[in-house]
């Protein structure tokens, strides 16, 4: 799945190429894609302009006149804006076609992402038990946040209970900057260790947006340029271990990270 940035660097995509522009059609290409009926859906985004829109976490929101289209991108969701027919990208699950003559193409090549309305963001973000926006929480709320947890610092990292948007990925190079293993409970972590925490999810998610989601344009003090079999630490040589965390495989230096 898409992590934080990614979704980000789609809402920036979707802001600049489709808000305000009004829809004079819809093609669903794949209707499993949708959480509805796709008669259903296109008579509820027909002739309804995209307003305004809200990311939390991992979700993307589009507001219309009373309600909301979500969007979730699953592992390999993307957006596609493009003027003609003949450069509909492939993999397209649903287009939508603008007054202006252009098209706004939602991809999912594996089928894992999803589309639906959404009456109120705040109901679904509480249905959905989501923790605070990782990019946009306060010191305070994270803290809050830490208090009511005592599990690993990898596992609670990749909950979105605990806190929204951070994936996978992220969480080994927040962990890695931190030096913090991703096995400490976060009960056993002193305020200096919590504050360098935080501090990093925002380092390292507002980088990732700058990178545009791009994992090989990182240097390679990064973790993320490392995070294969075999391959060792880039600070200090050491061979990389790996752990599964929620049923993802995590990378971190053993040596680095206590």
């Amino acid at each position: 799945m898409p992590e934080l940035p990614e979704v980000e660097i789609n809402k920036q995509y979707f802001d600049l190429t489709s808000l305000n522009k009004e829809v004079t059609d819809v093609l669903v290409r794949d209707d499993r894609i949708l959480e509805l009926e796709a008669e259903e859906f296109k008579e509820l985004i027909i002739g309804n302009k995209f307003k305004s829109t809200i990311r939390h976490g991992k979700y993307f929101f589009v507001e219309l006149d009373s309600f909301y289209m979500l969007l979730h991108f699953g592992m390999s969701g993307d957006l596609k804006y493009f003027e003609k027919m003949d450069d509909e990208p492939k993999y397209s699950k649903i287009i939508f076609h603008f007054k202006n003559g252009y098209y706004l193409s939602y991809i999912s090549i594996r089928l894992f992402g999803s589309v639906e309305i959404v009456k109120d963001v705040n109901d679904f973000i509480k249905k959905k038990k989501l923790g605070p926006d990782a990019f946009k929480m306060t010191k305070d709320e994270f803290l809050q946040a830490t208090k009511r947890r005592n599990g690993m610092m990898k596992n609670l990292l990749l909950n979105q209970e605990f806190i929204a948007g951070v994936g996978n990925v992220y969480s080994d190079e927040i962990l890695f900057r931190s030096s913090v293993s991703p096995k400490r409970k976060i009960t056993d972590l002193n305020e200096k260790e919590i504050d360098m925490i935080f501090k990093q999810i925002k380092e390292v998610l507002k980088f990732g947006i700058n990178k545009r989601g791009d994992w090989t344009s990182y240097p390679e003090d990064s973790l993320i340029p490392h995070r294969k079999n075999n391959n060792n630490c880039p600070s200090c040589g050491e061979r990389l271990s790996i752990m599964e965390a929620s049923g993802r495989r995590g990378f971190y230096c053993s040596k680095c990270q206590i």
